[in-house]
């Protein structure tokens, strides 16, 4: 008698329906009519000429993982990303739940000379995390081993946030991680990654000891300081997709007790109340960025609507016993905002409460479309300045629309510029406005182009960089705002570690044109791979 695994009959199970495309009325709810009309439009999407439905069911036999067919029930959802504006149909995605997935998915995907992409939450601003071809998603990937005694954390490159902070927060240890908490790591890391800690502790990518990568060529390298270091360099700031699939990432991690969370607000609904957020907003950039606040002082700064009120909202953390965290705030409480104390407490728990609990943030409609883009300022603004910003925010389509100030100082600074491949280092803060709009007519027409305008109204304001880890697919000159000077180093370790540019994607570490010349850094000969 013939035994079969569990795989593999569960295997056998997927791949055979896969000759009948569902109907898309069975994936989605009557609530999101605007994907249904758009789906329902869509024409079946037809398998790639290069392969046939008997080559992925090998794929599928041969992996761990899930392969998902446009004619698979799932697809809809797998295929879709957080932004919901950018709607892209892969031939096949491809989930992988340990490292040797990826290496089969390689295989297929040069084989059949299919383009890939790599996701691992989905969460890229401008949509880059799916494209038509191959997705190859490593969500799956997702341990997490915590080394208290030596301080280190071992973390899939599929692993959230949640799941991060969940599993050091038993150790009193911690990492440096953003406010939404499904988020993955891999892009997460790749991009800069801030947070409320950021301050104290750095960006996420500073504290990264070794990360593990499969390149182009299928093989394994382990980068760190003494190994591969050039690529160790790239990849902590070079954004994700570059030079191969990032697997798994070592953290070095930090001793973090309770935190004390606050919450100061400011209405702007009025002559005298914009008077005073202008006036807030001034003091927080004079004394609780770059210069003045101790780097345990960590927050981030609002202009929304909340309770049909316009404000400007300031939520943050201090590490450190909460009397001394009101001392450091005092300046800006006299300031007249509505104080809120949310108490001593963990930082993952925390952190969610800051972010999501009334009043916080605006309650975006569910299945909203968005665009955002960011900015660096690095210029002293007066309240006059900061008034006049406040004035253009109010002119905005709807009350969905969101201006968050990501305040630098503390060890983000101090960190040189050259460490690694985020080079945003002597700056105030980052700023971004987020836009959203439901249906794809006038709303979104009104919200792209108030985007624009607040863009514009900020120019002057702005230096001549942006972050990496909130990309905007119409952003100019995205290499010298992203890298600066680093950029000529990136792209040597690109050509270094992916020859070919096998990953790339519209915004990747690539040359502006084939014959724009470079001067490029001489890199260290060789790669360093595993024997795996």
């Amino acid at each position: 008698m013939k035994w079969k695994s569990k795989k593999r009959k569960d295997a056998e199970l997927r791949v055979a329906g896969w000759d009948a495309l569902p109907s898309v009325d069975l994936l989605f709810s009557d609530k999101d009519a605007h994907t249904l009309r758009a789906l329902r439009a869509q024409k079946p999407i037809p398998l790639d000429q290069r392969f046939s439905v008997d080559d992925v069911k090998d794929l599928q036999k041969a992996i761990h993982g899930t392969v998902v067919l446009p004619t698979d029930l799932t697809y809809h959802r797998d295929r879709q990303m957080t932004l919901l504006a950018v709607q892209e149909f892969p031939q096949l995605i491809v989930f992988c739940e340990i490292f040797e997935d990826a290496r089969r998915c390689l295989e297929f995907a040069q084989k059949y000379d299919l383009r890939v992409t790599i996701r691992s939450g989905g969460h890229s601003t401008a949509g880059f995390s799916v494209n038509s071809g191959m997705l190859i998603d490593t969500s799956r990937i997702k341990h997490v081993v915590v080394d208290p005694k030596e301080k280190r954390a071992i973390v899939g490159a599929g692993a959230t946030i949640g799941d991060l902070n969940a599993a050091l927060k038993m150790y009193n240890l911690h990492v440096p991680s953003g406010g939404c908490g499904d988020v993955c790591i891999a892009g997460y890391m790749q991009g800069g990654g801030y947070g409320f800690t950021a301050r104290k502790f750095g960006m996420n990518c500073d504290n990264v000891h070794e990360i593990v990568v499969m390149l182009a060529d299928r093989t394994i390298v382990v980068a760190n300081s003494e190994k591969n270091a050039d690529l160790f360099w790239a990849v902590r700031g070079g954004t994700g997709g570059n030079f191969g699939i990032l697997l798994q990432v070592t953290y070095n991690l930090h001793e973090l007790g309770d935190v004390w969370g606050f919450g100061l607000r400011w209405s702007i609904d009025s002559r005298d109340g914009i008077k005073n957020a202008a006036a807030a907003l001034a003091e927080m950039q004079a004394n609780y960025m770059q210069t003045g606040a101790p780097p345990e002082l960590g927050f981030m700064t609002f202009l929304a609507w909340q309770d049909e009120t316009p404000c400007v909202v300031m939520r943050g953390m201090y590490l450190g016993p909460q009397r001394d965290g009101e001392f450091a705030i005092d300046s800006l409480r006299r300031l007249g905002p509505v104080y809120t104390d949310f108490g001593v407490g963990r930082y993952a728990d925390l952190d969610l409460k800051l972010i999501e609990s009334p009043p916080g943030l605006p309650q975006v409609p569910d299945l909203a479309r968005e665009e955002k883009q960011c900015g660096y300022i690095d210029k002293k603004l007066d309240a006059e300045d900061w008034a006049h910003i406040i004035g253009v925010f109010l002119t905005s389509p709807n009350r969905s629309s969101l201006v968050c100030i990501e305040p630098y100082g503390g060890r983000i600074n101090e960190i040189p510029a050259t460490s690694n491949a985020f080079i945003h280092r002597k700056v105030d803060m980052n700023l971004f406005l987020d836009v959203f709009w439901m249906s794809e007519d006038q709303q979104r027409k009104d919200a792209i182009a108030f985007l624009d305008r607040f863009m514009a109204m900020m120019a002057p304001y702005f230096n001549d960089h942006s972050y990496q880890n909130y990309p905007r697919r119409t952003q100019q000159d995205f290499r010298r705002r992203y890298w600066g000077s680093s950029f000529e180093r990136l792209l040597a370790v690109k050509l270094k570690y992916d020859k070919n540019s096998f990953f790339q994607y519209a915004q990747s570490v690539s040359r502006e044109t084939p014959e724009t010349h470079y001067d490029l850094p001489q890199l260290p000969e060789g790669i360093e791979t595993e024997p795996y």
